[in-house]
Parts: C-alpha cells; sequence; structure tokens
C-alpha cells in the first residue's frame, strides 16, 4: 500500500511540474478547460461548446520574428478539409480564416504580443458562424484576455 500511495505522489509531482511554470493551471481547469498535451516545448490546452471549439497552443519562441512564422505555419499546415478563405492582422494577432467542408469556420489567429517572454499564444476557433472582421476582432480580443488571464 506505501508502495501504491508512493508512486501516486511521484506521478503527480512530474505531472505538476511539467506544466509550463507561467500557466496557471488550477484557473485553466476552473474554466473547463482540458490539458491536451504538455510536452517540454508545447502546452495545448481547449474546450469545447455546442457553439464553438477552442484549442490553444502555447509554445516556447526565441525571438519576435517566430510569431509571425508560426502564423504562416498554421496556414500552409491546414488539413485539406479546410479550404484557406483570407489572411490579415490586426492590432493583437496574425488571422487566417479558413471554411470546411461542412459549411463551419476555423479561425486561426497568433497573438502579436503576451504578457510573458518568449511565449507565443495560438489558437484555433472554430464556429459555424462566418464572422465579419469586426466580429471577429472582438472574439479575438476576449479569446485573448482570457487566455492571458491563465498567464502568470
Amino acid at each position: 500500500m506505501k508502495k501504491i500511495v508512493l508512486v501516486l505522489f511521484l506521478m503527480l509531482g512530474v505531472v505538476s511540474f511539467s506544466i509550463p511554470k507561467y500557466v496557471d493551471a488550477n484557473k485553466l481547469q476552473k474554466n473547463s478547460y482540458k490539458i491536451l498535451q504538455d510536452t517540454q516545448d508545447t502546452f495545448i490546452f481547449g474546450k469545447s461548446t455546442q457553439d464553438t471549439g477552442l484549442t490553444v497552443a502555447l509554445f516556447n519562441i526565441d525571438d519576435k520574428g517566430g510569431i509571425k512564422k508560426m502564423s504562416e505555419e498554421v496556414k500552409n499546415t491546414a488539413p485539406a478539409s479546410q479550404k484557406f478563405v483570407s489572411s490579415r492582422e490586426n492590432k493583437r494577432a496574425y488571422i487566417h480564416k479558413f471554411k470546411d467542408q461542412a459549411g463551419g469556420y476555423t479561425y486561426s489567429f497568433v497573438g502579436k504580443n503576451t504578457k510573458v517572454k518568449n511565449c507565443c499564444i495560438s489558437v484555433l476557433y472554430t464556429s459555424d458562424k462566418n464572422f465579419k472582421d469586426d466580429e471577429l476582432d472582438k472574439v479575438i480580443d476576449k479569446t485573448l484576455n482570457e487566455i492571458e488571464s491563465f498567464l502568470k
């Protein structure tokens, strides 16, 4: 029994130390997000509702130019089922819009500036709604504000 308890504590210790130190995991989970992947350079979490799906990746990057490159990489590696519609940027993010074969939309946006040094926030936001630019800017602001609230 003691061995089982010891193994559980060791496993919990490994899990708790693998989450990036700049992420408030408790706050993340209280807001119904699920951790999907946790590696040395990438931390991915997400949640879905009846209307939307949200997947967030936090990447460790070395330079500011890496953020723009990350945005282009997301665009270039989109699945074949996602038809590229448009690209643009606003003051907070680089934005790519895709339409899937079922008629839904995926909005990929990568935050330009984060409050954590060398951290890149990349978001995939799925919805059946075809947002106009001003509507999408509001969604992006709200989403990035929420994500940054999880960062220490």
